[in-house]
């Protein structure tokens, strides 16, 4: 596992990423937009690019739905950092897989990149989505047959659990885990940090 933050809502918990990038200032970091288009998390991507720019990132907006591979692997190439937003976890792999987007950030990640994945960016960086569906709805996703995610940890997060909107959903996940996968819930104010075979739950 590389360098990994993964939060429910990383506007709560922005300040933890030093953490693991202690030297922010003046570094980039490629901002996928993808998962938001299928819901509405527009209130957390602006507060998560707001906290963003408040440490001292460059960010770099895209969208691998429709962006070309080209524009996806040179922006991320340049890069220092991959962080991909909140929305639907289905629609997100989705998109991924057919703009071959994944591969790449499997990739950028394994050579160094720190990934950051704020809800549906974090459960896709587990090994399977398919949980997600008491949570997330499938229709926006008619094409993906494989629920197979990136696999940059080898856990798989429940966000938002005791959470005013999808509080009920993430217990419910909770509730129906037959104990095959190894399941981590966090809070809105808590997020899980990976420096390599490190791993950290922290809080605000």
């Amino acid at each position: 596992m590389g360098k990994l933050m993964l939060a429910s809502t990383f506007g709560l918990v922005s300040h933890r990423l030093e953490r693991i990038e202690p030297d922010l200032k003046g570094k980039t970091v490629t901002f996928i937009t993808t998962a938001s288009k299928k819901d509405s998390a527009g209130f957390f991507n602006r507060m998560a690019r707001w906290k963003l720019r408040a440490l001292g990132l460059n960010v770099r907006e895209i969208d691998v739905a429709v962006a070309s591979y080209h524009d996806i692997k040179t922006t991320i190439a340049s890069s220092d950092m991959i962080y991909v937003t909140g929305g639907n976890t289905f629609y997100l792999l989705q998109s991924l897989r057919y703009s071959s987007a994944d591969a790449i950030i499997t990739q950028a990640v394994q050579e160094g990149k720190t990934y950051i994945g704020e809800s549906a960016g974090a459960v896709v960086a587990g090994p399977n989505i398919e949980y997600i569906n008491r949570m997330d709805s499938e229709d926006p996703a008619p094409y993906l047959e494989d629920y197979t995610g990136l696999g940059l940890v080898d856990f798989s997060i429940v966000p938002h659990i005791a959470g005013p909107a999808l509080g009920e959903s993430a217990a419910d996940i909770m509730r129906h885990s037959d104990g095959t996968r190894r399941m981590i819930p966090i809070r809105d104010d808590q997020a899980i940090l990976v420096n390599g075979p490190n791993v950290e739950l922290i809080e605000r």
